[in-house]
């Protein structure tokens, strides 16, 4: 079985999360695809540590995400994977995946199934990563991570945000997808772009600089329903455990959208909390 790693990815050299996401993957697949979204961080000797095969784009358009999976699908296909494994650069596979031989059997059951698409739980780790949250829908999210690979994988790129991130399986777009949930939670996809203040407000100016208003971008620092729930030790693959430290204390409310309307910038927000 041939099992391809697939994500666009821009910096996350500086917060540690690209390199926890490639050792994610690494343990897992046997190549890695990468569209690098004009980080200006220092990427590529990360990426040359893992071997991985890069697009490098020329300017930052996080908008055109899908169009950018696209390109990038088209060079992972030519190596012929049976599966490719999706996932963000601020994010990586729960514990039942680190193992190969796990996942390999995980995969060879969806395909006795005929399953094409398999999702898993997304867990949001909030400020910590021994807390998730739960309220306002941050625990209803299911991601298409393992992609079979059917000889028609393709995508329609449209340029808006929140798009579906898997590609369409079939060129006949009648014919269904036969897909399926992981669902022990030693196997989520894990998470962590919103595991400190500065990723939770560095999302919200992302989104907000690429046209995103409303209670799409409002839910990302409304924490008057704040709730969140304790992480389990064992859903962390054991490679990570050591660097978590202790868990502390659940994390009171910070954010509220009023609050982050008067800032024009993650700059400007972080040169606040700086002089505070």
């Amino acid at each position: 079985m041939r099992i391809a790693g697939f994500l666009c990815s821009r910096n996350c050299v500086e917060n540690g999360m690209l390199r926890n996401c490639l050792t994610s993957l690494s343990l897992t697949t046997d190549m890695i695809f990468v569209y690098d979204d004009a980080s200006t961080e220092p990427v590529r000797p990360i990426y040359e540590e893992f071997d991985c095969i890069v697009l490098y784009g020329a300017v930052n358009a996080f908008h055109l995400e899908l169009k950018h999976k696209q390109e990038l699908l088209q060079v992972a296909l030519r190596h012929r994977p049976d599966w490719l494994v999706w996932i963000d650069s601020d994010a990586l596979l729960g514990w039942h995946f680190e193992d190969r031989a796990r996942t390999e059997h995980t995969l060879e059951q969806c395909e006795a199934n005929e399953i094409e698409l398999l999702h898993l739980h997304n867990m949001n780790a909030w400020r910590s990563p021994w807390w998730y949250r739960t309220d306002q829908e941050f625990d209803n999210l299911w991601h298409g991570v393992f992609w079979r690979n059917t000889g028609e994988l393709h995508y329609r790129p449209v340029a808006k945000l929140h798009q579906k991130q898997y590609p369409l399986f079939h060129h006949d777009l009648n014919k269904p997808i036969t897909a399926s949930k992981f669902d022990p939670p030693v196997g989520q996809l894990l998470h962590f772009g919103f595991a400190s203040d500065e990723e939770i407000a560095k999302k919200y100016f992302i989104y907000r600089a690429s046209g995103q208003t409303g209670y799409p971008l409002n839910r990302l620092v409304d924490e008057s329903t704040l709730t969140l729930e304790p992480s389990q030790a064992e859903w962390f693959p054991e490679w990570l455990r050591p660097t978590l430290g202790e868990a502390g204390s659940i994390p009171p409310p910070r954010f509220s959208p009023a609050g982050m309307e008067k800032f024009s910038s993650f700059e400007e927000w972080k040169e606040a909390q700086d002089g505070a």
